[in-house]
């Protein structure tokens, strides 16, 4: 296992040679197959964190000030960002943005300063939050609570056509991540709030206008024409044409407009069909041709399909580490599972190690914590994360659920293990609580069925009620973001993390957060205080982050707001003259793509997955 993972993670960091290449003549057209539904939000990611809309955003949002780097860093996108000076003043820190004058929207629009500062401004107004989704937390820039109340934004400022400023509240340095609170995706004003304007009489940036939550609800949430559904002008390297949801297929076309992500490529595949599959019906249409790329397969039967597939160069592939992890989370602001020791007793009744053997088939491994076996803290740290280890034990879960006072049967009796099926308590008023938990799962998914019938017959024999309901995935997120008001204690599903590891809201106790951003309903004020020490951290102290970053993992595990069951590795396959795709260096497959081209290999290719490739072969994988 060991060996593998090390050889799988060799990939991943291996250096593509980028050497351009000719594709050919005639417009490249691929068609995309993904393996998790979308639910359609293509605006932001203040709706849902749906994977599969993430990607989409991904590619059709785009001229961020910031960028990720292959290395693992996040740096300035020179591309978008011309300069960039700082500046102290009394602990506070202003960073002074000059813009490139060639960028602009994929109608041809030309974006400017105020395109940013609009979107800072949108996403934190008390008008967005009314919306229903998360609204940006800007705490740490000058001034935001003030703006919030009404006032401009002092610590957002207008000072060109082509430049802008911002300022970070000297109360949140240092911060970790310090250069992605910069981060800014440009929206056009003029779509999303027309007849106003970016305006800064000297006092901090607002928006001049009739900005209200009526306009944003016609201008974003009409279900036809909304910017979360249609973003018909946007700045990212793909442009979208439009969204089937019934049959769930997206198509995108090039942005003639786009001037490159921050190494300056632009995409050499003029359109794309993006679709949802199974990863069984993918790898039948990649061998049929129907389909060109298949991303995101963690099913380990369909890997090893894949692969051998792969060996007989019918397709080829691209296996990497996954920076998430797939997860039972509890409602945690529900009677019975508002318990901790309801829910630890849930974690010593489900084997991870069986679970994920079976599933991933050795492309995977147990977690036991809040982390994905691809993320640098996790990798950096193997040893670190054994303490949190928990194998399958009866005793020990009777044990938390009596602690818990489900020590009764029907008939108010001691409970015996061998004679009654359902655990009791007694309620305040004297009455018997029947201990009985309602579990959402997303229908037509191989886990969910794998994990009831794994972990079914475990928790009946401790004397708990289960049942079971299968949902459309769409309805199924609905309730686990509490955009209705869920009844369910329990939820399957995975995450992939974001490349800034910030979970301080994840696990917020403000009301604001529950939902969209603390999903849990986890309510606990020291969890909270250990993933904002993180944040808290020198951006250059890796130690110091990493030694934050266990102690959020020990207050975690005491409170088991979610049971971890397993991260694995991710593997995408792909025709065979699909070159220069690797997933792993840039983040995803929707950064990656911009980097294709279907056609003939580039003179050198020096990434030697050849030579790995052969290394797992020796190891029987």
């Amino acid at each position: 296992m060991k060996m593998m993972l090390a050889i799988v993670l060799a990939l991943a960091l291996a250096t593509p040679a980028w050497a351009s290449a000719e594709s050919g003549e005639g417009p490249m057209t691929l068609t995309v197959g993904l393996t998790a539904p979308m639910t359609g939000n293509f605006f932001t990611n203040k709706w849902d964190t749906n994977m599969a809309d993430v990607d989409l955003r991904e590619l059709i949002h785009g001229n961020n000030t910031i960028a990720w780097e292959q290395n693992g860093r996040f740096a300035l996108n020179q591309t978008v960002v011309h300069s960039l000076e700082t500046q102290m003043d009394g602990g506070d820190k202003t960073y002074s943005f000059m813009l490139n004058e060639n960028l602009a929207y994929c109608d041809g629009t030309l974006i400017a300063a105020r395109d940013y500062v609009f979107s800072i401004l949108l996403l934190s107004s008390p008008e967005f939050a009314a919306l229903g989704g998360v609204p940006t937390e800007l705490s740490y820039l000058k001034g935001y609570d003030d703006f919030v109340a009404g006032s401009p934004f002092s610590g957002v400022r207008i000072t060109g056509e082509h430049s802008f400023n911002v300022t970070i509240d000297g109360r949140f340095l240092p911060h970790f991540y310090e250069l992605m609170l910069l981060n800014v995706t440009p929206y056009p004003i003029g779509v999303i709030a027309p007849e106003c304007a970016v305006a800064d009489d000297g006092s901090g940036a607002y928006i001049d206008g009739p900005f209200t939550q009526e306009l944003l609800r016609a201008t974003i949430l009409n279900e036809e024409s909304g910017y979360l559904y249609a973003p018909a002008v946007t700045a990212g390297p793909y442009r979208l044409i439009n969204f089937d949801e019934v049959d769930q297929i997206v198509r995108l076309a090039k942005n003639p407009y786009y001037t490159g992500n921050f190494e300056g490529v632009i995409p050499q595949v003029d359109e794309l069909t993006v679709v949802y599959v199974s990863s069984a019906d993918g790898l039948k249409q990649l061998e049929q041709g129907t389909l060109d790329l298949l991303c995101r397969v963690a099913d380990g039967t369909m890997i090893e399909a894949g692969i051998e597939q792969a060996m007989m160069n019918r397709m080829d592939r691209a296996i990497y580490l996954r920076t998430g992890l797939a997860f039972i989370s509890f409602a945690c602001e529900l009677e019975f599972t508002d318990s901790a020791n309801l829910r630890k007793a849930i974690t010593y009744l489900v084997d991870q190690y069986d679970l994920s053997t079976n599933f991933t088939l050795g492309f995977g491994m147990p977690v036991y914590g809040y982390y994905g076996m691809g993320q640098w803290m996790a990798e950096e740290n193997p040893d670190l994360l054994e303490k949190y280890e928990k194998m399958l034990d009866h005793e020990l879960a009777v044990s938390y659920l009596e602690a818990d006072g489900w020590i009764l049967n029907e008939d108010g009796d001691r409970y015996r293990m061998e004679i009654d099926t359902v655990r009791h308590r007694a309620a305040e008023d004297g009455s018997l609580e029947r201990l009985a938990l309602r579990w959402a799962q997303p229908e037509e998914t191989a886990l969910s069925k794998m994990l009831e019938d794994a972990m079914r017959p475990h928790m009946e024999a401790v004397g708990i009620e289960l049942e079971v309901e299968r949902m459309p995935f769409d309805m199924l997120l609905s309730l686990y973001y509490r955009q209705e008001n869920r009844n369910y204690h329990m939820f399957n599903l995975s995450t992939d993390f974001s490349l800034v590891f910030d979970p301080f809201f994840a696990f917020h106790t403000g009301d604001e957060y529950q939902g969209l951003a603390n999903r849990t309903g986890i309510m606990d004020e020291e969890l909270m205080l250990r993933a904002l020490a993180m944040r808290q951290t020198e951006a250059q102290n890796i130690e110091g982050y990493v030694e934050k970053w266990a102690l959020f993992q020990d207050r975690f595990d005491e409170l088991q707001p979610m049971v971890p069951l397993f991260s694995s590795v991710y593997a995408d396959f792909y025709r065979t003259d699909l070159q220069m795709y690797y997933p792993s260096a840039y983040y995803s497959w929707a950064t990656a793509i911009v980097y294709s081209y279907i056609g003939e290999p580039p003179a050198e290719d020096e990434v030697g997955e050849d030579e790995a490739w052969l290394a797992l072969d020796d190891e029987g994988w």
